[in-house]
């Protein structure tokens, strides 16, 4: 395995609308790549402006969790 294979945990977290469909978008993303999710939090942030934080941990390469960022 070379140095960049280096499989690595991450945790991700994302500001997004409090709106019906958007968690199951944003998990549509990784499962539609095939990206592993380790664990998942949501919680609403900001009941005013109707924002939650999504928080993901997940595994990979630096590669795949740059991927992932884009």
């Amino acid at each position: 395995m070379k140095k960049d294979d280096t499989i690595e945990r991450h945790t991700i977290s994302v500001l997004v609308d409090n709106e019906a469909g958007v968690l199951a978008r944003v998990i549509g993303l990784f499962s539609g790549r095939g990206y592993n999710i380790e664990s998942l939090t949501v919680a609403e942030v900001d009941q005013g402006e109707h924002t939650s934080r999504i928080t993901i941990v997940t595994t990979g390469t630096p590669m795949v969790i740059e991927q992932i960022k884009a």
